[in-house]
């Protein structure tokens, strides 16, 4: 009786044994899917990162590496079932978008985080307005000028007097060659924040560098006042300075 008691037991404890080195430990999960990641393995990159998320299914750095590997595979279908996984597991949007834009701008291919936000915006429409926010701030980090209009003006539809949404029409304007919409939406912040730096300033270089040195005047003197910095002090000396001689 003892015997057959022992050898179940040894029989079980085998059995167990047999189970755990069947099963990847996650640690060893991870460790494959940044090195299939890294190398540039998107098939296996994608196939390993689906394992952890079965076993983890609610870790926002996981979703957002097998979204960009998918990316990197055109393959719309599975970043999607990602997105809808990652909502099912009560994970914030906010979170994927933000993982999907580390790891895309990691890559250097910071178009698959642009691409990603347009698609899940078409796939679920009640995040447009989060999106389009998203994606003014993605044009304004790469300086696109015409996307930084197109989507200001979206975002002022919701919220006319919104400043940075001003700030970005105006910098857009001036970025993309219009720049006569460009000043007047920085006297249209400056009527609304008469003391608002950034518009200060950015007219008073504005009029400084198209041979205005009056009105530029005008407009350094007050942001001087307002914070002083040696920038500003030496154009507003260099002006004056100007102004001086075109009056002898």
């Amino acid at each position: 009786m003892r015997i057959s008691r022992l050898t179940t037991i040894i029989i079980l404890f085998c059995a167990a044994s047999a189970c755990c080195q069947a099963v990847n430990p996650y640690p060893q999960l991870e460790e494959k899917a940044h090195r299939f990641f890294t190398h540039n393995e998107w098939a296996s990159a994608a196939a390993i990162l689906d394992l952890m998320l079965e076993e983890k299914p609610d870790i926002p750095s996981t979703y957002g590496m097998a979204i960009v590997s998918n990316a990197m595979r055109n393959d719309t279908t599975s970043q999607m079932r990602l997105m809808q996984g990652a909502l099912d597991h009560h994970i914030p949007f906010d979170s994927i978008f933000s993982q999907v834009k580390q790891w895309s701008f990691h890559l250097g291919k910071s178009h698959l985080y642009e691409s990603f936000l347009k698609e899940t915006r078409n796939a679920y429409p009640w995040m447009r307005r989060t999106i389009n926010g998203n994606l003014l701030k993605y044009y304004t980090f790469r300086r696109n000028g015409a996307e930084m209009v197109t989507y200001s003006l979206i975002m002022l539809e919701g919220a006319p007097d919104n400043l940075d949404f001003l700030h970005s029409l105006a910098s857009g304007y001036l970025l993309s060659g219009n720049e006569s919409p460009g000043i007047d939406t920085y006297h249209r912040i400056l009527s609304a924040h008469p003391d608002d730096y950034e518009a200060i300033t950015a007219l008073g270089n504005w009029y400084a560098q198209n041979g205005q040195p009056v009105k530029a005047l005008e407009y350094l003197k007050r942001a001087y006042a307002s914070r002083p910095t040696p920038y500003v002090g030496a154009l507003i000396k260099q002006l004056s300075d100007m102004s001086r001689k075109a009056q002898l």
